[in-house]
């Protein structure tokens, strides 16, 4: 169902960039203002997100391997203790 999404809302913002192909000032920190074309910006934005969204997504999984090894492991030595005591 993500991938449905993310397939329909990439179509959505590609076709609201290919209607607006103008070019827009970009200023950086007081700069002289750079033209792009706003198609570039939104492209540049959109691709930013996701390169955002994907380390912070393999950082939390990166985590939750982390949690499950140390949890796995508590539960080994547990569960040893308990045999150990029959």
């Amino acid at each position: 169902m993500k991938i449905l999404v993310t397939i329909v809302v990439t179509t959505v913002v590609m076709l609201f960039a290919m209607q607006n192909f103008g070019h827009v000032p970009i200023n950086f920190f007081g700069s002289k203002p750079l033209y792009i074309r706003l198609f570039f910006v939104i492209v540049f934005s959109g691709v930013l997100g996701w390169l955002i969204r994907f380390i912070t997504g393999m950082h939390r999984e990166e985590e939750l391997k982390r949690r499950y090894r140390v949890l796995l492991n508590e539960y080994k030595r547990l569960k040893a203790q308990v045999s150990q005591e029959d």
